[in-house]
């Protein structure tokens, strides 16, 4: 009887000392966009992106297509202004991504769309007056160098939500 007492004490006495840890258990999976893998994630908006590579690398196409598919977007790469003009006449892009150096030339092709896609430009190893200029036009940038992939499919997820918005304030103000 003394030994169960003495059992049942020790199990009340490990639950008390460990209750606050208890309930942190398994709140990190309930972030939204976070998967059960640590290192998964899983987009809020899966969206289908146009990345305008006149100037990368395949190694470098590849890795950010994978980047993006692994984050549930469908991606797709062209890189003549060519081929984004018939990647538009041939589909529906909800974001466009692009070098900052390229920006302004996609920003041109998007005017005349019917169904203007959010642009992201990709901001690389700039000057600072380049990378506040970019910051000051652009209400989100990708920065490779200074940010996760994480980082960067939450930065995609911030501009396609506030891209949302934007749409349904101009739907609901019509």
């Amino acid at each position: 009887m003394l030994r169960r007492l003495s059992f049942v004490l020790l199990i009340v006495i490990a639950v008390a000392s460990a209750g606050s840890d208890i309930f942190a258990c398994g709140d990190k999976f309930l972030r939204v966009g976070r998967s059960a893998r640590f290192r998964g994630y899983a987009s809020v908006h899966p969206s289908s992106i146009l990345v305008y590579a006149p100037r990368w690398t395949r190694h470098g196409i590849a890795d950010f297509e994978q980047m993006l598919k692994h984050g549930g977007h469908k991606p797709v790469t062209v890189t003549s202004t060519d081929a984004m003009s018939q990647a538009f006449a041939g589909g529906k892009y909800d974001v466009v991504i692009t070098s900052y150096a390229d920006a302004q030339v996609v920003a041109k092709e998007l005017q005349a769309l019917p169904s203007r896609p959010a642009l992201m430009p990709v901001v690389y190893k700039a000057t600072k007056t380049e990378t506040a200029e970019a910051a000051a036009t652009y209400r989100c940038l990708l920065r490779p160098e200074k940010m996760t992939a994480f980082q960067a499919l939450e930065e995609i997820d911030r501009l396609i939500e506030l891209h949302l918005k934007e749409a349904a304030a101009t739907t609901t103000a019509r």
